[in-house]
C-alpha cells in the first residue's frame, strides 16, 4: 500500500498537469516557451550547445522564481487581509446586514 505522502505528491502533480492543460493556461504556453527557449536558440560562435542549454536553464530558473515570488506574495497578502477581516468580523456583519437591508428597500421601491 502506498504511503499517504506519496499519494499527496502524485495528486498534486496530476492537478498541476490538469491545470496546465486547461483552456485558460494552454494559450500562454507558446509565450512561456519562446521566453525561455527563444533567447537560447542562438548558439555561440564556436557552436557550443552546452552554453545554450545553460542559458535556457538559467532563464527557466528565473522564470519559475518570478512566478513563485508573485504567487507567494499574493498568498501572504490574502492571508493578512483575511486575518484583518476576521478581527473585525462582528462590525463587518453589521455593515453587511445594513447594506443588504438597503438593497432590499431599494428593490421594494421605498428608496429611490
Amino acid at each position: 500500500m502506498p504511503e499517504l505522502s506519496n499519494i499527496g505528491i502524485l495528486s498534486a502533480f496530476l492537478a498541476g498537469i490538469i491545470s496546465f492543460l486547461s483552456p485558460c493556461v494552454l494559450p500562454l504556453v507558446p509565450g512561456y516557451i519562446s521566453y525561455v527557449a527563444g533567447r537560447s536558440t542562438f548558439a555561440s560562435p564556436s557552436g557550443e550547445i552546452a552554453v545554450a542549454r545553460s542559458v535556457a536553464l538559467g532563464l527557466s530558473f528565473c522564470f519559475v522564481l518570478g512566478f513563485t515570488t508573485v504567487f507567494v506574495i499574493l498568498g501572504a497578502s490574502a492571508s493578512a487581509l483575511g486575518q484583518l477581516l476576521l478581527s473585525y468580523r462582528f462590525e463587518l456583519n453589521i455593515v453587511g446586514g445594513g447594506i443588504v437591508t438597503l438593497f432590499g428597500l431599494f428593490m421594494l421601491g421605498t428608496i429611490r
